[in-house]
Formats: structure tokens, C-alpha cells, sequence
């Protein structure tokens, strides 16, 4: 429970973010301001009266790096200034750092105001860098949760189709229920998977995959109990996670960080042997 209550503050909290940028176009220069809590208000206050001016000069003219594709809705901005209006403060990390707080939720806005030579400025520089840390964070836990729905798939699959087997791929092959996913006419026939499995193979392009991660069944190594292993690792490496996990038939999470060369080495990875390297999850 406590891992969806984090993704969902997350996404919700990117999808602010979102909002509050997409009002503006770049031309003007940055303004500093006397202090945080007036560069906050000034930010709170273009976004309430859409003056996109207003927000060229509070966040400066590079905030389109920090848009996600596709948009935003208008009812992310009115999310953002809902929560403005329960509670919003400043928490002074530093004398050269603050951050401003939003909500009842903890959230706080990912860009940071920091001290400049003539006043205080949001950074989005380190705006761009904490955007990135918070989207991994979210990444690993949807990919940890979608792990162990996998898990609860395999089990309906070996008793309802597999007679007691499991099922060796993610997606059936066509006429086939080999696999945990397959198309169906009926609830009667529905699949343990649902269609999100067409997204998750090894081969779906990157800016298609479910939350930032491939995922494959492999085969349990020598000696092992387990009955099979999931397998999911970071489509870019660094960018949409870092940590590679495997959840075997017991239930046991593992995970690891591969490096830069994740990709190739969880693609070649046919059987799942874990050494020193790979750390439980608890």
C-alpha cells in the first residue's frame, strides 16, 4: 500500500509540475527575488493568472527540458493551485537552498530556489537532475509491483490453464495460451495478464515501455527450487531506473545494479543464477 501511496504522489507530482511549465514560452531573462518565499509567490502567482511572461522570468527560458511528452491537462493546474491554497511553505535546506513545499501530501516542487549573486533563483539545472532521481524512484517501485502481479498471474496460469505448469513467455503466441497474456472475445477467456504485457517484451521500443522497464521469464539456475523467474531491467539505463530485478517462484526479490551495459547483459541472461552481487529485497 505504502509503495502505490508513493507512485501515486509522484506521478500526481509530476503531472503538476508539468502544468506549471506549460504555461510559458521562452524569450524573457530569469528574475531573482529578495527571497524564496517571494520567488515562490511569484510563481503561485503567474500560474493562477496564466501571464506566461511572468513565467519565463520565475523559471527561466530553458523549462521546456523538464516537459514530459504528450502535455498536460488544464486540471493539472488547477491540482496544483488547489493545493497551493491547503498549505504551501518553504523549507530552508541551507542558507544557499530552499525548497517550496505544496500540499498536504509532502510534495515538494523539484526545482530548488537557490541564493544567486543577486538574489534567489529557481535552479533548474537541479531541477532537471531531481526530476530524474524522482522518476527513477518511480520507475523501480511500479516496476516492483508489477513484479509481483506477475507472480499472481503465473499462479492463475497454472491453475486455470497451465494444469499445474507455468507459463514460459509473457505474451501467447497467436491462437495459442502459451503465455500469461493473450486477446480474448470474453471475460470467460480473458487471460491472467492484461493487455500492459504487450508492452513490457525485451523488443518494445523505448518510449512505448511500461514504466521505463523490459521484462522476461527466464529459466531458474542449477540446483534451484523455484519453478521460474521474472526478470526486469531499465530500458535507459540511468534515465528510467537503474536497479535490474528478479522475482523467483518463492517470492524472493532480488536486484542489482548491471551498469552501463544493463541492457546487453539482462538480454543475454537466459538463466538466473544469483551470486554475491545480487541483493534481496525485503
Amino acid at each position: 500500500m505504502m509503495r502505490k501511496i508513493v507512485c501515486a504522489q509522484t506521478a500526481r507530482g509530476l503531472r503538476i509540475l508539468a502544468a506549471t511549465l506549460a504555461l510559458a514560452t521562452p524569450v524573457l531573462a530569469q528574475q531573482a527575488y529578495p527571497t524564496p518565499d517571494a520567488a515562490a509567490n511569484a510563481l503561485a502567482d503567474a500560474i493562477a493568472t496564466s501571464d506566461s511572461d511572468a513565467l519565463k522570468q520565475v523559471l527561466g527560458p530553458q523549462y521546456p527540458s523538464l516537459l514530459p511528452e504528450g502535455g498536460v491537462q488544464r486540471d493539472d493546474v488547477y491540482a496544483f493551485l488547489g493545493a497551493w491554497a491547503k498549505h504551501h511553505a518553504i523549507e530552508q535546506t541551507n542558507d544557499k537552498e530552499a525548497k517550496l513545499a505544496v500540499g498536504e501530501s509532502g510534495w515538494t516542487f523539484p526545482v530548488p530556489i537557490v541564493k544567486a549573486g543577486n538574489g534567489w533563483k529557481f535552479d533548474l539545472r537541479a531541477g532537471r537532475q531531481e526530476l530524474r532521481i524522482r522518476r527513477i524512484g518511480r520507475n523501480e517501485l511500479e516496476t516492483i509491483a508489477m513484479l509481483r502481479q506477475l507472480s499472481d498471474a503465473q499462479q492463475q496460469y497454472a491453475r486455470e490453464v497451465g494444469g499445474g505448469s507455468y507459463a514460459r513467455r509473457l505474451v501467447s503466441r497467436t491462437g495459442k495460451t502459451d503465455g500469461l497474456y493473450w486477446p480474448a472475445d470474453s471475460d470467460a477467456e480473458k487471460s491472467p495478464l492484461g493487455p500492459d504485457a504487450l508492452v513490457m517484451g525485451p523488443d518494445t521500443p523505448a518510449a512505448e515501455a511500461f514504466h521505463g522497464y523490459h521484462y522476461r521469464i527466464v529459466t531458474p539456475g542449477k540446483g534451484s527450487e523455484a519453478k521460474y523467474v521474472f526478470l526486469a531491467w531499465p530500458v535507459a539505463y540511468g534515465q528510467t531506473g537503474t536497479q535490474t530485478f528478479a522475482l523467483d517462484s518463492s517470492g524472493t526479490l532480488y536486484q542489482r545494479d548491471l551498469g552501463a551495459d544493463t541492457a546487453s547483459r539482462a538480454k543475454a541472461m537466459s538463466v538466473f543464477a544469483p551470486d554475491a552481487g545480487w541483493q534481496k529485497v525485503e
